[in-house]
């Protein structure tokens, strides 16, 4: 149920960790890492720093970074897609991840009272 994957052990309850991670020749490189309050971004705005950090870490031209931010109507400039994904790598915290060679993601805890507590099927 929980992935248990590249777990922050500074992560505190009403904060982000923000991760970017670029994959090379069969690596794993962090290429950032920060904290910051929850109560600074909205969910929208996570969302789009999320995409842009992958963006900047691809080194992309600005056409590319326009076409990020298309819909899907129309085909010139036809739009680039990023993947996204959500999980729960630990119990109360939710991720949210974009990317794919060069991936960002940001945990947050979404449920403190579950938050880093053992329980019997953790044993």
């Amino acid at each position: 149920m929980y992935d248990g994957y590249k777990l922050c052990p500074k992560l505190k309850a009403k904060e982000i960790c923000i991760v970017v991670e670029e994959y090379h020749e069969g690596q794993f490189y962090r290429r950032f890492h920060q904290h910051i309050p929850q109560h600074r971004i909205s969910e929208e705005n996570l969302s789009f720093m999320l995409q842009s950090l992958v963006l900047k870490f691809q080194n992309n031209e600005p056409l590319t970074i326009v076409r990020s931010f298309l819909n899907k109507r129309g085909k010139d400039p036809s739009p680039y897609t990023l993947m996204w994904h959500v999980t729960r790598p630990e119990r109360g915290v939710l991720r949210k991840n974009c990317g794919s060679d060069v991936c960002a993601w940001a945990d947050q805890v979404i449920v403190p009272s579950h938050f880093r507590k053992t329980t019997p099927e953790d044993s």
